[in-house]
């Protein structure tokens, strides 16, 4: 069977948090594309795909939705969600604010769909000027059953293992789109009679 022909299986994962917590960059790391510290804020969503091995060998294709952290820019952010099979939450470690909106991502998620696989990133976890401890972190991602891990897409630490930490927990909960597009539900049409 030729390349082109073969279907892998897919997994959906949709790269959600306030604006300028790192996504675009996170991403970028994870492509194995330049570490570009000053990239532009990302408007709408971009989509790109990447291929991981799993442990049984097994081949899987990450479709990855990097989305607007712009409150303007929710709405479409987190139509992602209702086709993804994993999200990974983001928030900057040197900002509070990101933080505190956690809360309302998660509830914005939960809108959404409930099977999805989240896990939290505090990014930017090199930085000196923390405000938010890891043990907040950690206690906040207990309070709301996440996995939680600590990045730095400047130093590609935790990278990789977060990416293939969410879509194993996703395919094992979920599985796949074997290759193609979830299906949207059809609007049942409305009859003359009442």
């Amino acid at each position: 069977m030729s390349e082109s022909t073969f279907k892998r299986d897919v997994i959906k994962i949709s790269l959600l948090g306030n604006q300028s917590v790192g996504k675009t960059t996170i991403r970028n790391v994870f492509l194995k594309l330049d570490f570009n510290e000053n990239s532009l804020s990302t408007v709408g969503v971009n989509k790109t795909d990447s291929i991981i091995k799993l442990d049984d060998g097994n081949e899987l294709k990450l479709v990855i939705w990097d989305t607007a952290g712009q409150e303007r820019f929710h709405s479409i952010s987190l139509s992602t969600v209702k086709n993804s099979q994993g999200v990974i939450l983001v928030y900057d470690v040197t900002n509070r604010q990101s933080f505190i909106d956690l809360n309302i991502w998660l509830d914005e998620i939960k809108q959404a769909t409930d099977k999805v696989s989240v896990i939290l990133f505090g990014n930017k976890c090199e930085m000196e000027e923390r405000q938010i401890s890891k043990e907040e972190a950690k206690k906040f991602a207990k309070e709301h059953k996440l996995p939680y891990i600590e990045t730095s897409a400047k130093l590609n630490l935790n990278i990789n293992e977060g990416f293939m930490q969410v879509a194993k927990d996703a395919y094992k909960k979920y599985g796949t789109t074997s290759g193609v597009n979830l299906k949207k539900k059809k609007k049942k049409k409305k009859s003359g009679f009442c």
